[in-house]
C-alpha cells in the first residue's frame, strides 16, 4: 500500500511534515528477509498507474521478486495514514475498499497460476491484515488451496496482526483466525492482538 506518514508537531498538525511512501506488514516481512539474504517473492495486486510502477521498481531495488504482482488496468493501490503522536503512539486511517489487492483470488485462472507458483516455495507468509482485506471468495480460495501446500511440504507462517476497523467485529475475525490457524504451521501471535480476537 501506499503509505502517508506525518510526523508529531508540538502545535496544529503540520501536513509540511507528512511524507509519501509504501509498506505493510507482508512487505515490510518481505524486504527485511530479502536483506537476510532470502529469496523472496512477493503476491499482491496493484495498479495500472505510476506510483504502482514506482512501488515494484523499489520492490525488485531490494531483490524481491515481483512476477507474481498482478496489475489491474484502470486501478489504483490502497493507502494508508499514520499519525504520530507527541507520545510515539501511531493511529491509521485506510482507503482502500477499492484496492485490487482486495480481489487477488476472484479469479479462478488466476489464482490457479498464483498458486502454482507458490507450490514451489518452501515458506507462504500471510498475516491478519492479509485476511481483513480479502473478499470472502479470495479468503475461501486461498483456505481450500492451502491443505494441499502442506501436504506437499510447503509451510505456512502466520502473524495474527488484528487491525480492529478491517473486520466487522471479533467474532468475523475470530472464525476467519480459527481457520487459518488450523493451516499454520509457525504462528506468530502478539499476545495483545489474540486477547482482542479470542478474548
Amino acid at each position: 500500500m501506499l503509505e502517508l506518514s506525518r510526523r508529531p508537531s508540538v502545535s496544529a498538525p503540520d501536513h509540511s511534515n507528512t511524507a509519501l511512501s509504501y509498506g505493510g506488514d507482508t512487505l515490510n516481512t518481505a524486504v527485511y528477509l530479502s536483506r537476510l539474504g532470502q529469496a523472496v517473492s512477493y503476491v499482491t495486486a496493484l495498479g495500472d498507474d505510476p506510483l504502482s510502477s514506482e512501488m515494484i521498481e523499489s520492490w525488485q531495488r531490494e531483490n524481491i521478486d515481483c512476477s507474481l504482482v498482478d496489475r489491474h488496468e484502470g486501478a489504483v493501490p490502497g493507502l494508508y495514514f499514520i499519525d504520530t503522536d507527541a507520545s510515539g503512539e501511531r493511529s491509521f486511517l485506510y482507503w482502500r475498499d477499492q484496492a485490487p489487492a482486495k480481489r487477488l483470488f476472484d479469479d479462478a485462472q488466476n489464482s490457479e497460476r498464483i498458486f502454482s507458483a507458490l507450490a514451489t516455495l518452501d515458506y507462504v507468509y500471510l498475516s491478519g491484515i492479509t485476511l481483513a482485506i480479502l473478499t470472502d471468495a479470495s479468503r475461501d480460495r486461498l483456505l481450500a488451496w492451502l491443505p494441499s501446500y502442506r501436504e506437499a511440504g510447503g509451510k505456512v507462517i502466520f502473524d495474527n496482526n488484528y487491525r480492529p476497523r478491517l473486520w466487522p467485529s471479533a467474532d468475523d475475525a475470530r472464525v476467519c483466525y480459527s481457520d487459518f490457524y488450523a493451516m499454520t504451521d509457525i504462528a506468530l501471535p502478539t499476545f495483545d492482538d489474540d486477547c482482542l480476537v479470542f478474548g
